[in-house]
């Protein structure tokens, strides 16, 4: 078992690249160099136990900000692009949990899930919304060992919806939640050696995370793996 941790509020900067004040990122942004740091102060509460086979992780965080640094959709020089700015301030706060089971001595089982709230102002923007995290994201998966060398993980991604804004920085939506099943086996040779053999969005499932980019469908791949 262990004991429960806190995290003391500790305050951060992130002060922005050259590429975020600069860059014009192929003609779709243009640059700020007036660009500040963005600054948080975060608290963090967690621990672990073991119930028998059952071991268990939580934590709870929060989080304030101010001059938070963002993409900006506009229009410049009749062109749609964005721009690093600064918001006012924010607060991002939320929990997780992870779990992971050995049920015998060839499977095993996990997973994990993750709340995060943001709250995050534009006083120049009242349509503006925080784009690109979900509210509710989880991770679930499998080690099932049938052989001695191999070992067969199927997993899935789960994700609820996000916002995201339209390229002409005109609208604000939700994408869409989706749940992305994936599935590799992996055999190792000896000495070290593996190869594997997998496939990713096993049910072809569309699915956006930002606007005019869906994300790939179904695809394969093989592996190779070599330790020393």
């Amino acid at each position: 078992m262990r004991r429960p941790a806190c995290t003391p509020a500790f305050p951060r900067a992130r002060f922005p690249t050259i590429f975020e004040r600069f860059s014009s990122r192929f003609g779709g942004a243009t640059s700020n160099p007036n660009l500040k740091a963005e600054r948080a102060t975060n608290y963090e509460i967690g621990g672990a136990r073991d119930f028998g086979p059952l071991h268990a992780e939580a934590a709870a965080f929060y989080s304030h900000l101010d001059n938070v640094i963002v993409a900006f959709p506009m229009i410049y020089q009749g062109q749609s692009v964005t721009q690093s700015r600064n918001l006012g301030s924010g607060n991002y706060y939320g929990g997780e949990i992870a779990l992971t089971a050995q049920l015998g001595r060839t499977l095993s089982l996990g997973g994990n899930y993750t709340y995060t709230h943001r709250d995050l102002d534009d006083p120049t923007n009242t349509a503006f919304q925080p784009t690109g995290v979900p509210t509710h994201k989880a991770f679930l998966w499998a080690d099932w060992s049938p052989l001695e060398r191999l070992h067969v993980l199927p997993s899935a991604d789960i994700a609820s919806d996000r916002w995201t804004v339209n390229t002409a920085g005109t609208r604000y939506y939700r994408t869409g939640s989706y749940v992305q099943a994936n599935l590799t086996a992996n055999y190792a040779l000896g000495e070290g050696v593996e190869i594997g053999a997998g496939v990713r969005n096993l049910f072809d499932d569309y699915y956006v995370l930002t606007d005019g980019f869906p994300e790939p469908g179904r695809s394969f791949f093989l592996s190779f793996g070599f330790k020393y």
